[in-house]
């Protein structure tokens, strides 16, 4: 995307008058803090934009929270929607009794929210597998056959570790060791895992093949990192948000770019790492890839905005936030149609169908995570029963129609019903004779 960039001098023989005057005419402007590209789209003349852009300028860096991101001057402001978005990501997400429940048959539909997040953020980096394939290929836990395959793999690996580390500082060793889990067996010659680049032939393209991001020197990288670290422990002792600091350290890993490739998701992993290691473990099940997805083009571009103001953070941040708290929205409206799907279900069950308790053991697993995937492996983990009895088991509830079989490489997966619809619809064929 072309921007066109704010101006290298500002009105120097602007009034206090003019700007408090301006204030007051543009505020909203100022409240959604528009970048000069923006405001150029909306101000057609240049004296007016120079002087609004000048008042700007001047009021943003006069509130501004300085800090040292890649030996550069760099900074935010706390719009409302960013300290909006705090508040509801710490009403939401922040605590003990936020997560989803913890019983037995609740953990499978929990490894199923984790899953979304891997298999996103691939998604995100261009894996051409289907949502549906990557689901079964981990729930089978079977070796990647490509390399988009192989990305969700690596992610995987990846949010298993930062949830199993979730106590751990941040230190450049835990970032490269968050890209040789996220990178290793895709392409190694491509990604050298765990491996800062060793040259400066690494850029960030635009659609159209134009150079936006030149990457820092590849000899000052590691003493970023180092610095990186630090600044993350330094905004925690200034009490930054949690929120903002991940924001922060998420913009930092794509501007430094430490890596050949697989930047993108070593940056979102950092996000995560941080929420979850403050107390935000809902953010072990909340998908923001997913909707990073979707608006690609706005996630690049709040990039730009931010490299081209002065490394002016708040556009990433506060892009960044809406993302989240639209996330947060979703996982809490997700959760509460799903127990109200999960109670429907079980009881369409319980009024219809005559089951032994270790067909009903294994039922609840599949009506917790409605639509999800389960294999013989995940059922013999989860009830610690053998494998072979928790494949007969499941074979007999597919051959009765409360479970969809499907053949996944030299194995089985058995799709649980997503609606009582579905589920009347499988038991009704399978009760047809021949």
């Amino acid at each position: 995307m072309k921007i066109t960039r704010p101006p290298a001098e500002l009105d120097t023989a602007l009034t206090a008058a003019e700007m408090m005057a301006l204030t007051e005419r543009f505020r909203e402007y100022d409240e959604k803090y528009y970048h000069y590209h923006q405001l150029a789209l909306r101000i057609p003349d240049r004296k007016t934009l120079l002087k609004l852009w000048t008042t700007l300028k001047l009021t943003r860096n006069a509130r501004r929270h300085p800090l040292m991101l890649a030996n550069r001057t760099a900074g935010f402001n706390l719009t409302k929607s960013i300290l909006r978005a705090t508040s509801v990501v710490d009403k939401v997400t922040f605590g003990p009794g936020r997560e989803p429940a913890a019983d037995l048959a609740a953990s499978y539909l929990v490894s199923q929210m984790v899953m979304e997040e891997a298999i996103s953020s691939s998604q995100l980096e261009g894996a051409a597998t289907t949502s549906r394939v990557a689901q079964a290929m981990l729930v089978v836990g079977r070796e990647p056959r490509n390399e988009s395959e192989s990305m969700i793999m690596g992610n995987w690996r990846l949010m298993r570790y930062i949830s199993e580390n979730s106590e751990s500082p941040l230190t450049t060793d835990t970032i490269l060791a968050m890209h040789r889990l996220a990178c290793r067996g895709i392409n190694d010659g491509k990604y050298q895992p765990g491996t800062l680049r060793a040259s400066n032939d690494v850029y960030v393209a635009g659609r159209e093949g134009e150079i936006i991001h030149q990457p820092p020197d590849f000899r000052e990288v590691k003493a970023m990192l180092d610095a990186l670290c630090g600044l993350a422990i330094q905004l925690e002792a200034e009490e930054v948000h949690p929120l903002i600091v991940a924001c922060i350290l998420h913009f930092a890993i794509g501007f430094i770019h430490p890596f050949h490739d697989g930047n993108g998701r070593t940056a979102r992993a950092l996000f995560y790492h941080t929420m979850i290691r403050k107390g935000y473990a809902v953010f072990n099940y909340i998908s923001v890839s997913k909707l990073l997805k979707k608006a690609a083009v706005k996630y690049g571009t709040a990039y730009l905005f931010t490299e081209t103001d002065d490394l002016d953070l708040t556009y990433f941040i506060q892009y960044q936030c809406s993302i989240v708290c639209r996330a947060v929205a979703e996982f809490a409206e997700g959760m509460e149609k799903l127990q109200e799907e999960r109670l429907t279900l079980a009881g369409y069950v319980d009024s219809t169908f005559e089951l032994s308790k270790p067909e009903l053991d294994i039922l609840a697993l599949a009506l917790n995570a409605p639509g999800a995937l389960l294999s013989a492996a995940s059922v013999s983990e989860r009830l610690a029963v053998s494998d072979n009895t928790a494949r007969a088991r499941l074979k007999a509830l597919a051959g009765r129609g409360l479970l969809r079989p499907h053949k996944e490489g030299r194995g089985t997966v058995y799709e649980a019903p997503a609606s009582v619809a579905v589920l009347q619809k499988w038991a009704g064929k399978a009760r047809l004779p021949g």
